[in-house]
């Protein structure tokens, strides 16, 4: 039997509980605020992050160095005989190619790389649900099929509490749009074919919040095998969602999930968001 090692990067904010019970191996984004320069998960805590957040300068993200990637590959050499490296978009982010560059480096272990078309726990789901398969040990030909019928019916949704932040980095083109015509909007994110979108606007952050809900329930049809309650820097708002989702959806398992300073960068402590997925 194979065995399959699990890498990803630290954009999908897996709860740190799951990334130990799978073994799985994350790679940080890197978060720069001017001239600094932190690798998310290491040496970028929280309370820091919203401090720094704060600051005139304009922080911005980028995708892990290819050395952050052979360094992880590496070490992973000799533990297993494939590699599945599973990452955000690549119409988001440099990272899956910057771990392509990585893989071309490594001898000794087969490297599948992953484009998941999707980001934040869209992605961590599909990672998630390799992990498991990789654990219960399935065949890195079942992984891949798991990988590609798991991304149609995977989906994220964030309602922003302030426009802020997403005006600031200029990352979804309609916002820019919505900010000129509008004083006040709660936007909800969505990614499709692999691209960041603004679905709805909503008026206030509370209606933004009902209305992600109904998005998720109406996407999932009333059911999913895992569902994720994401937040920025404010659990109990995530918890006091839980009644609502499980009124709304069944599912098999849930998660809480802390949206890190890769995400938190486009819309500031108090963001909170939906994930599902049927693998």
């Amino acid at each position: 039997m194979a065995r399959i090692g699990i890498v990803t990067d630290s954009s999908n904010g897996i709860p740190p509980e799951v990334i130990d019970e799978y073994g799985i191996t994350v790679v940080p984004i890197q978060v720069q605020f001017g001239a600094e320069s932190f690798k998310e998960g290491v040496d970028l805590p929280c309370d820091k992050f919203y401090r720094l957040i704060e600051e005139p300068v304009l922080p911005t993200t980028s995708q892990p160095a290819p050395g952050d990637f052979v360094n992880a590959y590496r070490s992973l050499v000799g533990q297993c005989d494939e590699i599945f490296s599973i990452h955000l978009s690549s119409k988001a982010s440099g990272t899956c190619q910057s771990a392509r560059l990585a893989a071309e480096m490594i001898e000794g272990v087969k490297i599948t790389i992953v484009d998941t078309q999707t980001a934040s726990m869209g992605t961590g789901l599909l990672t998630i649900a390799a992990a498991e398969a990789a654990k219960e040990g399935k065949s890195s030909d079942e992984i891949i099929d798991l990988m590609h019928r798991g991304a149609d019916g995977t989906h994220v949704f964030v309602a922003l509490p302030t426009l802020k932040y997403l005006r600031r980095s200029g990352r979804v083109p309609q916002v820019q749009a919505w900010v000129a015509s509008l004083l006040s909007i709660n936007p909800i994110l969505t990614t499709h074919d692999g691209v960041v979108e603004a679905v709805e606007r909503v008026r206030t952050f509370r209606g933004s919040v009902r209305r992600m809900i109904e998005l998720a329930v109406e996407a999932c049809g009333g059911r999913a095998k895992r569902v994720v309650l994401m937040h920025a820097n404010a659990i109990e708002d995530a918890q006091g969602l839980l009644d609502e989702v499980q009124s709304r959806i069944s599912f098999e398992r849930i998660y809480f999930s802390e949206m890190g300073g890769s995400m938190a960068v486009h819309g500031g402590a108090g963001m909170l968001g939906i994930a599902f997925s049927q693998v």
